[in-house]
């Protein structure tokens, strides 16, 4: 995937010279801003812009919220209309940069276009007389800009836990999206920003697909297995089970916009317990009895065809005539053609069912913790 493709060069970049962290990751986003709003743009589903200011309470938020999208966009709140960032020591290389992930994505990034509405802020830096050969190779001298910088929060968390979830390519960073009061003012003008980037806003009014209401709706409901899984997992889950995942996503925003009753009102949290007992605990236990039921039936079907193929072996063994033999084998092999259909249809039977992504979540889960 070209997201993932390209976030993981941040840490192939960065991850040789720790101590020069923030300055590298400051250099790089400057640097490929452009080629990451061109992937994000023609990125395809469910693709939310989150306006982040604390990681304190991120993971929770963002597992729920994977129940439902494709891919979260961090955009960080940083004010553009006042100088209030502090001082930060920039490598800037002397030798020609090319980023890493240009060899293998190139035909594909080269027919895609970055969002006009791109923010690519270049200020003007103040050149120190400090150079150095830094541990990636490199040659770089240092500037300082004291201008705009990613909030240390962001840097904190992207060297920290949030290295996994940028490396799905599920969890983008993306400093060059214009922050909330520019996208009102766009607005102003009938021009939809977060649409430029491929995007849906999620805290704003204007989508009525996932209002407030709603989202504190979807953040009511109870997936204590989510707890206890990565972002790596979830994202292998999702795209091993595109299907089911879309379909489970469809039919629990369906069950919240349904909700007719105001948040903090008996009849709202009525409405949320009912679906938390519908798409998910009930919709999680139809599923593991469908799976109970099929595994029993499974183990009766191979003993049964077990039976006949010790039976094909003691008459061969006894002398039986070649015919009788080949008759053997062949009544076996349908049998155990039989035994794969049957198998089929126990698989689509399970998965049909609309908790069946949640059922392979948890399953995940389970074989981590084993």
């Amino acid at each position: 995937m070209l997201l993932a493709r390209i976030q993981r060069d941040l840490f192939d970049f960065t991850d040789r010279d720790p101590e020069d962290f923030g300055g590298l990751v400051e250099f790089w986003y400057r640097a490929n801003s452009e080629a990451l709003s061109a992937a994000l743009s023609d990125h395809t589903g469910v693709n939310l812009i989150l306006n982040v200011t604390s990681f304190r309470n991120f993971e929770a938020l963002a597992k729920k919220v994977f129940l439902i999208a494709d891919t979260l966009i961090l955009r960080d709140t940083r004010d553009w209309a006042s100088d209030n960032a502090s001082y930060r020591s920039i490598p800037m290389p002397v030798d020609e940069y090319r980023p890493g992930y240009i060899p293998e994505v190139l035909d594909e990034l080269q027919n895609l276009r970055p969002s006009p509405f791109t923010l690519l802020y270049r200020p003007k830096l103040a050149w120190t007389n400090k150079s150095k050969i830094l541990n990636n190779g490199l040659k770089v001298a240092y500037a300082g800009w004291s201008y705009h910088s990613i909030p240390s929060e962001f840097l904190e968390w992207i060297g920290g836990p949030g290295r996994e979830y940028m490396k799905t390519g599920q969890i983008i960073y993306a400093p060059f999206i214009p922050p909330l009061n520019m996208e009102l003012e766009f607005l102003k003008h009938q021009v939809n920003l977060p649409e430029e980037f491929g995007s849906y806003s999620l805290f704003h009014e204007r989508h009525e697909w996932l209002t407030d209401d709603r989202l504190q709706a979807l953040l009511s409901l109870q997936v204590p297995f989510l707890d206890g899984i990565d972002i790596t997992t979830i994202s292998k889950v999702k795209e091993d089970n595109y299907d089911a995942f879309s379909a489970f996503s469809r039919t629990l925003l369906d069950s919240v916009n349904g909700i007719k009753s105001s948040v903090g009102t008996e009849g709202f949290a009525r409405e949320v317990r009912s679906i938390q007992r519908n798409q998910i605990d009930a919709a999680l236990n139809d599923v593991q009895k469908t799976f109970t039921r099929i595994e029993k039936s499974s183990v009766l079907r191979k003993m049964g065809i077990l039976t006949g193929l010790i039976g094909l072996d003691a008459v061969a063994f006894m002398g039986v005539p070649v015919t009788t033999i080949t008759t053997g084998v062949a009544v076996s092999a349908a049998a155990m053609i039989a035994d794969r259909v049957a198998q089929l249809k126990d698989q689509g039977e399970i998965s049909d069912k609309k908790g069946y992504f949640l059922w392979k979540l948890q399953a995940a889960q389970t074989k981590v913790q084993a």
